[in-house]
C-alpha cells in the first residue's frame, strides 16, 4: 500500500544500453543518489522449472532512505527485469518489470524518479511504460501529486486508526524495527543436546 511507480518494456535497441547506463549514473551524481552497478550471470532454473542462463546489467539507485530502489537492470534481450534468488541455490523467480513505492518519500524523489525515467524513455528506450499512481507521470502536476499523496495518506491512516481499535494491530507508523536474535539462539533449547 502506498503511491509507487511502475515501469517495464524492452529496448528497442540493446546497444543502446551502455549510454542509458551511463546516463543513469550520470543522473544519480548529479542528486547525490547512491547506486550499484548491475553485471551478473545468472544460471540455474526459474521457479517453474525452466533452466536459466542469462547475463543481466544495469544499476540500483537509492534516490532516498524513505524511497524504494530504482531498479534498471536488463536481461541479454534487453527487457527491463530483475531475477530474485530464492532459499534453494541456482533457483530464481523473474520480475518483469520494475516498481518503486515513494510513499513515505518527499515529492522531490518522486518527481526526480519520474525525470530520470524520462530522460531514459525519450533518449534510449521510446517503449518504455510507466503507470505512475501519484499521476505526477501524466499530468507533470505537482499539486495533483501533493493531493493524491495526502489521500494515500489519510487511507493509510485510517486504516491504522480501524486496526488499532479492533485491537488486531499494535504497532507505530515509521517506526524502526530492531533486529532480534532467532529463539534459538536466545537460550532456549539449551537442555535439547543433553535428552
Amino acid at each position: 500500500m502506498g503511491i509507487t511507480i511502475h515501469y517495464s518494456g524492452k529496448l528497442d535497441a540493446p546497444r543502446v544500453l551502455p549510454a542509458l547506463l551511463t546516463a543513469a549514473r550520470h543522473f544519480c551524481f548529479q542528486r547525490k543518489w547512491r547506486y550499484v552497478d548491475v553485471d551478473d550471470r545468472i544460471l540455474g532454473k526459474l521457479d517453474d522449472g525452466t533452466p536459466i542462463d542469462d547475463l543481466l546489467r544495469g544499476i540500483i539507485a537509492q534516490p532516498h532512505p524513505e524511497s524504494e530502489s530504482v531498479w534498471l537492470t536488463f536481461n541479454q534481450q534487453g527487457e527491463l527485469c530483475f531475477y530474485h534468488a530464492r532459499a534453494q541455490p541456482g533457483h530464481y523467480w523473474k520480475q518483469s518489470g520494475g516498481f518503486t513505492k515513494t510513499q513515505f518519500a518527499p515529492l522531490d524523489v518522486h518527481i526526480s524518479i519520474c525525470e530520470l525515467l524520462q530522460l531514459i524513455r525519450d533518449k534510449y528506450f521510446p517503449s518504455l511504460r510507466v503507470v505512475d499512481e501519484g499521476e505526477y507521470w501524466e499530468t507533470r502536476d505537482p499539486a495533483h501529486l501533493a493531493q493524491n499523496f495526502d489521500a494515500s495518506n489519510t487511507l493509510i491512516d485510517q486504516l491504522v486508526d480501524t486496526l488499532r481499535k479492533h485491537q488486531w494491530l499494535s504497532f507505530e507508523r515509521g517506526a524502526k524495527i530492531a533486529a532480534r536474535d532467532p529463539l534459538w539462539k536466545r537460550g532456549y533449547g539449551r537442555s535439547a543436546g543433553r535428552n
